[in-house]
């Protein structure tokens, strides 16, 4: 006899669902058709309960599991649309979506929405961007991907945000810099520049994530960004400023200059363009 046994008598469709996912018999009755409203009902109803909400990490291995990643992103793209509707009620629903996404660039999605649609605390504006930094320090097989959205936000309030990511022992946050894929931006550059403050003995890495980082936009951006997009009737950056990387590189080097080898320095001015 499962968790839930076989009284769905009066519950609702999602309740229904969620009720299966938990119950580790009945878990296995869903159909792939089935996963994806299942694993936005198991998000919203434990969104507000975080004993609950930790289940659904290891409920969202099994949706990963049964599921195309086409459906997957289907499922997130109609569960951020509901949590835009109620102005970020069940936000933490996401965060799974963002944790243990096997696909790159789903994962990455998921944890951009985690930052934008959040509600704000009174103490958190950027509680979005908070749950993501704390996921990462104190999980170590969060993926970089979290980072990478939350760089990729391109918004200096960030910056203070990721303290507890540039203070996690020199092999971790090697890792993290070692995977990096964002864009080239005012937040993305400056982050890189503290961990290069914070962990010289990572100098290689930093640049190596540099130069990765370089090519993938054609202006080094500073924005200001709507966060949450549900409380503005029309969310659009605000740019604040704009450089070229050579110009970019310039603002940077007193900061690698001393840091970097002459060789490391070199490959990074030529990625910049600032040769």
């Amino acid at each position: 006899m499962g968790l839930y046994q076989d009284n769905y008598t009066g519950l609702s469709e999602l309740e229904r669902l969620a009720a299966m996912a938990h119950d580790p018999v009945r878990v296995l009755e869903i159909g792939a058709d089935q996963w994806p409203l299942t694993m936005m009902a198991c998000g919203l109803m434990a969104s507000n309960d975080e004993e609950k909400l930790e289940e659904n990490f290891d409920i969202y291995d099994i949706f990963a599991s049964r599921t195309t990643v086409a459906a997957r992103r289907s499922s997130l793209v109609q569960l951020s649309r509901f949590i835009t509707g109620r102005k970020g009620e069940g936000w933490k629903s996401l965060v799974p979506y963002a944790t243990n996404e096997p696909d790159d660039a789903l994962s990455r999605k998921a944890a951009t929405y985690v930052a934008t649609l959040a509600q704000p605390g009174p103490e958190e504006p950027l509680a979005g961007v908070a749950e993501l930094v704390s996921r990462l320090v104190r999980d170590e097989f969060c993926p970089a991907t979290l980072l990478d959205a939350v760089l990729s936000l391109a918004d200096m309030r960030v910056l203070p945000l990721l303290q507890p990511v540039l203070d996690l022992p020199a092999e971790r946050l090697a890792e993290l810099v070692d995977d990096l894929v964002t864009t080239p931006n005012r937040l993305s550059c400056s982050f890189l520049l503290r961990v290069l403050e914070a962990q010289p003995a990572l100098a290689a890495e930093v640049a190596e994530s540099l130069c990765r980082m370089a090519p993938l936009a054609p202006v080094i951006i500073d924005l200001a960004l709507p966060i949450p997009t549900w409380a503005f009737e029309k969310p659009t950056p605000q740019p604040l400023h704009g450089w070229t990387p050579a110009e970019y590189f310039d603002r940077m080097l007193p900061e690698l200059q001393p840091a970097l080898s002459a060789e490391h320095l070199q490959q990074v001015r030529a990625a910049f363009g600032a040769c």
